[in-house]
């Protein structure tokens, strides 16, 4: 259901958050502190536990904040880590050094990080797991023919399976799984052309990647899953290279969720959907001509909504981007306070009153503030990017 971490910290060191100018008089939802300063929300399960992880004097680890107590997750014996995706059992994914200098997928359950292993390779990171305990994520396999780019895997009864690449592809990966099985993510296509590899949003089944949309949808991908077999993700902007618009697909129909102000760099992306097909994410904005940032957004059918009109403004925070959302519409998110440059923390969103319907979005979407100050770059953490 997620993107992957690097997107993550390029938010919190790049973010200016400022006050929204106007918001909602009476807030849908409370802004409930997590981590501290330099953290980020990855995932909500059912019991609105979220994980994510924080960065601070050049270290990142993964942390777990359930029921109001925060848990740093450790490491697989090395220096950092990061914590991708909880299930409803409080079963744990992400990926850790370890105490070779590897990069390992983990699971972390009752207190034990549980190393992963790799497809045969000297890397590998899982994004997401469901109810059934099955993980999906990508591993190197150590075969040269594959230049060290990672394959999709899926992990379950202690072992792990490669969920095989578009034909003529060389790397994949899975970055979300659904209770039904379902699991998605993206493929590279065909051979390498100027000026970069192109990757095709897939779902994967017994070890084939099948690309959904137009075959020439290039640099997309599935990021979230609900259990009805409907995915979000991003899907190439129609007016700028690297950079991506929301997307939602159901059922073999795609739909261009937009962005949030047309003023801005057309540039958002989708990060999970919850069973009400609700969608959480994040979307460009404009600061003034010569800089822009970023606001999480909510979608329920009628456009994308800020989520900064629907907190209190005197709270001080500014929600950045939103990363998960739960059936109780408890919303994983990473927010930034005031002016205070990189003072960003992860947050939950819990909800206070009820969402309105569709049709009342516009009426909401007046006069919101415009915040964060980003130095220009791609909200999808690029596949190519797994070679390094």
């Amino acid at each position: 259901m997620r993107a992957s971490r690097h997107f993550s910290r390029l938010i919190l060191s790049a973010a200016l958050a400022l006050p929204g100018a106007a918001a909602m008089a009476d807030p849908l939802y409370a802004v409930t502190l997590l981590g501290g300063t330099g953290s980020a929300a990855s995932d909500i399960n059912r019991w609105g536990d979220v994980v994510g992880s924080i960065t601070g004097g050049g270290v990142t680890h993964g942390f777990l904040n359930a029921g109001g107590t925060y848990t740093d997750l450790g490491t697989l014996g090395g220096t950092n880590s990061n914590a991708n995706a909880i299930n409803d059992y409080g079963q744990i994914v992400g990926g850790s050094d370890n105490g070779s200098g590897q990069f390992h997928a983990f699971t972390y359950s009752s207190g034990t990080m549980s190393d992963l292993g790799t497809l045969g390779g000297d890397r590998s990171e899982a994004f997401d797991v469901n109810n059934h305990g099955v993980i999906v994520g990508d591993a190197r396999n150590g075969d040269p023919a594959t230049f060290g780019f990672s394959q999709a895997f899926s992990y379950s009864g202690g072992a792990m399976t490669s969920l095989g690449t578009l034909p003529g592809g060389l790397g994949s990966t899975a970055y979300a799984i659904n209770n039904k099985g379902m699991i998605g993510g993206s493929s590279f296509e065909g051979p390498f052309t100027v000026p970069e590899y192109p990757f095709h949003a897939v779902t994967f089944s017994g070890g084939t990647a099948s690309p959904i949309g137009a075959s020439d949808l290039g640099d997309s991908a599935i990021y979230g899953l609900n259990d009805y077999g409907l995915a979000v993700g991003g899907i190439p902007s129609p007016t700028m290279i690297h950079a991506s618009h929301a997307f939602l697909y159901d059922h073999g129909s795609i739909t261009d969720l937009g962005i949030l102000d047309p003023t801005s760099i057309d540039d958002s992306i989708a990060f999970d959907i919850n069973n009400l097909k609700q969608v959480v994410g994040t979307s460009a904005v404009t600061i003034d001509p010569d800089h822009y940032g970023y606001h999480g957004f909510l979608w329920t059918g009628a456009g994308l909504v800020d989520l900064n009109a629907l907190i209190d403004p005197a709270s001080g925070w500014v929600i950045t981007r939103a990363n998960g959302i739960n059936d109780a519409q408890q919303i994983a998110a990473t927010a930034c306070y005031g002016a205070v440059f990189g003072d960003c923390r992860a947050v939950r969103l819990d909800l206070i009153s009820a969402v309105p319907e569709p049709g009342s979005w516009a009426m909401l979407g007046l006069g919101l503030g415009l915040v964060g100050v980003l130095r220009r770059m791609r909200p999808v953490d690029r596949l190519a990017a797994r070679v390094a």
